[in-house]
């Protein structure tokens, strides 16, 4: 540092020349950061501000203040249905990556809230009680629920592909069925046994 200042003092053109230097390596620097954000604007298009997960968020969850932020994301890479403002208070339908843009079809509408935001439309929830075949389940698992009653034809499906919403441990699970499901379901409840088989 002490050879270099001596330098400068001694040769005051090559101080200058050293700052010449400086100014146009940080030019070239800078035209090049404003061509790469110029092709990337032109490649995936200007940048919009949408709602995006700043947190892992499971089905289920209500969303709280600073869990989904607003983030500038190119126009090219915002999914339709993109929200534009964080959805504080409304129950998510389905889990949330980090960093993933939220969208309309991924929350509840306002104020509806608990198993009814999860449940599908034109879908009825029933609990069905857990029984010693009953594999351990979770919400977002599928089932089919089997029905067994004494006869030739003792156990069969009265609902398949069914949406666990909701596991009270060691008690029941509550699935989503569709309207025609659900009269038989209670039926077998009612007057059969029940049992869940887990589905890929």
């Amino acid at each position: 540092m002490y050879r270099l200042r001596f330098f400068l003092r001694r040769f005051p053109v090559g101080w200058w020349v050293a700052a010449f230097l400086l100014v146009a390596l940080t030019g070239v620097t800078v035209s090049s950061l404003v061509g790469r954000a110029s092709a990337m604007a032109s490649r995936w298009g200007a940048p919009e501000q949408v709602a995006v997960a700043a947190r892992f968020l499971p089905a289920g969850a209500v969303v709280a203040s600073g869990e989904i932020v607003l983030r500038d994301v190119p126009s090219g890479l915002v999914p339709e249905g993109a929200l534009r403002r964080p959805p504080v208070g409304r129950t998510l339908l389905a889990p949330l990556a980090q960093g993933e843009v939220v969208t309309a079809g991924r929350v509840a509408g306002a104020g509806v809230g608990g198993l009814s935001a999860l449940l599908p439309d034109d879908a009825r929830a029933l609990a069905v009680p857990i029984g010693p075949g009953t594999p351990p389940l979770r919400r977002g698992d599928r089932v089919d629920v089997l029905a067994t009653f004494e006869g030739d034809e003792p156990t069969f499906a009265v609902a398949s592909g069914a949406a666990v919403l909701a596991v009270t441990r060691d008690k029941s699970v509550t699935v989503a069925v569709t309207a025609d499901e659900a009269p038989r379901v209670a039926f077998a409840l009612a007057q059969g046994a029940v049992t869940l088989a887990l589905v890929k």
